[in-house]
């Protein structure tokens, strides 16, 4: 297989886009919908954010009015993510001659059905009420955007960095890589994983002439894996061409002449250029 070697383009070489992008498919399979889902439902958190989780500050900053109110329902206490202890309530009050109802969380106490409170009003907008002492949104860590993009979108962008990293690793082992035969020992599917794939286990020299083991993924339906599946059927494997950087030669890759691009041909202009030593025909 010395022709191959042979053929493989000299450095620096044109790559396919297609090889950096198949290389740890995993990475970006997985990456990019965390990233993006976390991001999504990150950024509906922040805009809900606005909705009712908005009203207790508006509370707290008033004016508010403060009346007298009835209890109608209670609920048992429960406990809370932020380890409080609160009942949640509903209520009715009378602001002038309008009867309003509201809802909120409430510190364990003595409350009881029909039984008194005390309501604190938006003084712009009545709607917005509260049991004096009360809170109407006990934000959950869940509905708080940063904890999707901590979730899902940090781990995601971490998958794809690991991915750009690997994807630019082999585009320097493929532009700029030193060529060598390398042997291959064993070739074997990969389970559970579309599309197929085959992992080739090879050793080669690198150019100080040191041996180096290394083994990775092939699609089984590109032109070395079916190389690769043929050999593994005739029980026999050839010599292969790997390239290695030359600094970190554990950086290497088996391949074909055909996973590069042709080199660029010379300039044509369509016409002939007099240097001076002559003219043109």
């Amino acid at each position: 297989m010395r022709h191959e070697l042979r053929a493989i383009p000299p450095a620096p070489r044109l790559v396919r886009w297609r090889p950096l992008f198949a290389h740890r498919w995993l990475l970006l399979a997985a990456g990019l919908p965390l990233v993006a889902i976390g991001a999504l439902v990150a950024w509906l958190m922040f805009l809900q954010s606005g909705g009712k989780m908005s009203l207790g500050p508006r509370l707290d900053a008033g004016p508010v009015v403060r009346v007298p109110g009835v209890l109608r329902a209670v609920w048992p206490p429960r406990a809370f993510p932020d380890g409080s202890q609160r009942q949640e309530v509903r209520y009715e009050f009378r602001i002038e001659s309008s009867n309003l109802r509201g809802g909120c969380f409430v510190p364990v106490g003595e409350w009881r059905e029909g039984g008194a409170c005390e309501v604190e009003a938006l003084a712009a907008d009545w709607n917005v009420n509260r049991i004096r002492g009360g809170a109407l949104h006990l934000d959950r860590d869940w509905l708080r955007a940063r904890f999707w993009v901590t979730a899902l979108a940090v781990p995601g962008g971490l998958l794809l960095l690991a991915w750009l990293a690997g994807a630019l690793q082999l585009r320097q082992v493929l532009v700029h890589g030193d060529a060598s035969l390398g042997v291959v020992h064993r070739v074997q599917r990969v389970q559970g994983v579309l599309p197929e794939m085959l992992r080739v286990d090879y050793t080669f020299r690198d150019h100080r002439a040191t041996t180096r083991h290394n083994r990775h993924w092939v699609r089984a339906h590109g032109e070395l894996g079916a190389r690769l599946l043929a050999q593994m059927a005739a029980g026999r494997f050839e010599e292969m061409p790997v390239l290695h950087d030359r600094r970190f030669p554990q950086w290497n890759r088996m391949l074909l002449p055909a996973d590069f691009l042709p080199p660029p041909g010379p300039l044509d202009l369509g016409f002939d250029v007099d240097l001076g030593e002559g003219k043109r025909p």
